[in-house]
C-alpha cells in the first residue's frame, strides 16, 4: 500500500509540473502576441500619419493587447498558486524531478526574455511618441511640423508621465 501511495504522489507532482509548464508556454505565446503588437505600434508611430491618427491607432492596438495581458495575469496567478501548493514537496524531492525543473527553468528564462523585450520596445515607443509630440503641433486639417527646439528629453518624459500635454521646454 505504501508504494502505491508514493507512486500516486509522484504522478500527482509530475501532473502539476506539466500543468505549470503548459501555463508557461501559454504565457510565452501571449507575451509574443504583446511584443508583436508593440512592434506594430512602433511602425505606426514612425509613419507619416497625423499625430491624432497615430494616437487612435495605438489606442486600438492597446485594446488588442488587453486580452493577452489577461492571459499573462491568469498564467502568473495559476503558476504562483501551484508553486505554493507543491513548493515544499518539490524542494524536498528535487532530485526526483530534475528534468521537469530544468524544463520549467528554460521556459521561465524564455518568458523573462520576452518580458524584457516588451519593456524595451514599450519604452522606445513612448520615447518616439514623445518626440513626435514635441515636434508637431496640431492645426485644423492636420499636423504641422514646428521648428524643433532643443529640449531636455528627461523633462519632456517626466512631463508626459505627469499628464502634461502642453509641455514647453
Amino acid at each position: 500500500m505504501r508504494i502505491w501511495g508514493l507512486l500516486q504522489m509522484v504522478d500527482n507532482m509530475l501532473t502539476q509540473l506539466n500543468i505549470m509548464l503548459e501555463g508557461l508556454k501559454k504565457k510565452a505565446t501571449a507575451l509574443t502576441d504583446i511584443l508583436s503588437i508593440s512592434e506594430n505600434q512602433r511602425t505606426v508611430i514612425d509613419s507619416e500619419l497625423p499625430l491624432e491618427g497615430v494616437r487612435q491607432m495605438i489606442f486600438g492596438m492597446n485594446e488588442e493587447k488587453q486580452s493577452s495581458i489577461r492571459v499573462v495575469k491568469d498564467c502568473d496567478d495559476m503558476f504562483e498558486r501551484m508553486l505554493k501548493d507543491i513548493g515544499a514537496e518539490l524542494d524536498a524531492q528535487q532530485e526526483n524531478y530534475k528534468p521537469q525543473v530544468k524544463l520549467l527553468q528554460e521556459h521561465i528564462r524564455m518568458v523573462m526574455d520576452l518580458d524584457v523585450r516588451i519593456r524595451v520596445t514599450e519604452e522606445e515607443n513612448n520615447n518616439r511618441l514623445d518626440e513626435r509630440r514635441a515636434t508637431e503641433i496640431p492645426i485644423s486639417g492636420g499636423i504641422k511640423p514646428k521648428v524643433a527646439m532643443p529640449m531636455d528629453s528627461a523633462k519632456v518624459l517626466n512631463a508626459y508621465k505627469q499628464g502634461k500635454t502642453n509641455y514647453k521646454g
